[in-house]
């Protein structure tokens, strides 16, 4: 696996001590833990309404010790902002190849010994009521459970929830976790459909 900005021995290490700095400025905190026996996942994180959620989820990212990727697309990738976004963990995609993308990550969690991909479920910081269900279909055709990862604002938390097994039932599993994601708020709660 390609070396990232979390896999870099002397950047992460300064990097968890600004995050835990800066959580610390800004009242902030991360509960929970990474699952111990597992070290492939698909990990969820919402609400996801704003752009300053991703600062948080690299803060938290960087105290939990996490190794992500994410999924950006692939027009973002020129230059040395290509660079860039590939050195944090970013995975080029053409998002007109759903289908095939499917098949393409769930080759890479067959590939390597530890992987996890980093998905907002909304797809989306506006209100978004039908969740995109890309993240349970990697999930289940990679054969790998979903972390559930979330944001409190009224409680100023990023938290590691819990570990899921993905059912047959898509629909089952996506009302579980909208009743669960309906009791957070995000940084702008006008932006999250319950």
């Amino acid at each position: 696996m390609q070396r990232t900005l979390f896999t870099t021995p002397i950047v992460s290490s300064v990097l968890r001590v600004i995050a835990k700095i800066v959580l610390k400025i800004i009242r902030w905190r991360v509960i929970g833990s990474l699952p111990k026996d597992q070290r492939k996942y698909v990990l969820i994180v919402a609400p996801h309404t704003s752009n300053w959620d991703f600062i948080l989820f690299v803060l938290a990212v960087s105290v939990l010790r996490l190794k992500p990727s994410v999924l950006i697309k692939s027009t973002l990738f020129v230059g040395p902002l290509g660079w860039f976004l590939r050195y944090c963990g970013a995975i080029p995609v053409n998002r007109s190849q759903a289908g095939s993308l499917v098949n393409y990550i769930a080759g890479i969690y067959e590939e390597h010994e530890e992987f996890v991909l980093i998905i907002t479920p909304e797809g989306t910081r506006g209100p978004n009521p039908n969740w995109k269900r890309g993240f349970h279909h990697v999930a289940t055709t990679a054969r790998v459970p979903i972390l559930i990862v979330y944001v409190d604002s009224t409680i100023r938390t990023i938290g590691v929830e819990r570990l899921m097994e993905p059912s047959d039932d898509i629909d089952a599993d996506l009302r579980q976790l909208k009743a669960f994601y309906d009791t957070k708020s995000g940084l702008k709660p006008q932006n999250y459909a319950s």
